[in-house]
């Protein structure tokens, strides 16, 4: 998504700079002074779990952008989270945590085209893990490693890579399964695509060598 983004009836929409939907008190407190002032319809909640002002006119975009602060993701490839412990009874796992150590893990990727990771703290896959082209789904006994989801048009579960490994197991399947990918997708071709494509085998081939 990009930060400020045209549409239809000429006005834009920007979205302040925040990762897995957490937006600090002054952040928060910047973007009501920006709706209020400049009398704005409101704001929306993404998917993405990003924030959204919506009806900016050309005329006053320079100046809500400045006033709003950074604005576009704070990482290139972006991650999305459940509560996990830190605030669902459900959860069995530190999701945000994961979540947060994902972005600083993928930050530095150079892929074909955009990457969408999930981390959700049980089964009940909130986050929608299975979906995305990288997805953690926590269990007790540890995490299940899933890749080539998609949430699109066409629509693609993810082919599970590994289950009960721990965070260290699964960051090292997740690089050498993004590795791999990198070397042999076609430009901008998905992993939902990409995993059609070459067979889920030889995705675990590259990472396990079986």
């Amino acid at each position: 998504m990009r930060a400020v983004k045209p549409r239809g009836d000429g006005s834009f929409t920007v979205v302040p700079q925040m990762s897995q939907g957490q937006v600090a008190a002054r952040q928060l407190a910047a973007i009501q002074s920006v709706v209020e002032e400049y009398g704005l319809p409101g704001i929306r909640v993404t998917a993405g779990q990003r924030v959204m002002i919506d009806g900016v006119s050309a005329d006053i975009l320079r100046e809500v952008v400045e006033k709003v602060g950074p604005v576009g993701d704070v990482f290139r490839h972006k991650v999305q989270s459940c509560l996990g412990t830190t605030g669902c009874r459900l959860a069995m796992q530190d999701s945000m945590g994961l979540a947060a150590r994902m972005e600083e893990f993928l930050k530095d990727y150079s892929l074909p085209t955009k990457l969408k990771s999930s981390v959700s703290g049980c089964s009940m896959c909130c986050a929608e893990s299975l979906i995305r082209d990288i997805g953690l789904i926590g269990r007790k006994t540890g995490w299940t490693v899933s890749f080539g989801g998609n949430g699109g048009k066409r629509v693609r579960q993810g082919d599970v890579l590994a289950q009960d490994v721990t965070e260290i197991e699964a960051f090292e399947i997740i690089g050498k399964a993004l590795d791999f990918y990198a070397e042999n997708a076609k430009v901008k071709e998905r992993t939902a695509r990409f995993a059609e494509r070459v067979g889920v085998d030889a995705i675990k081939k590259a990472i396990f060598g079986e």
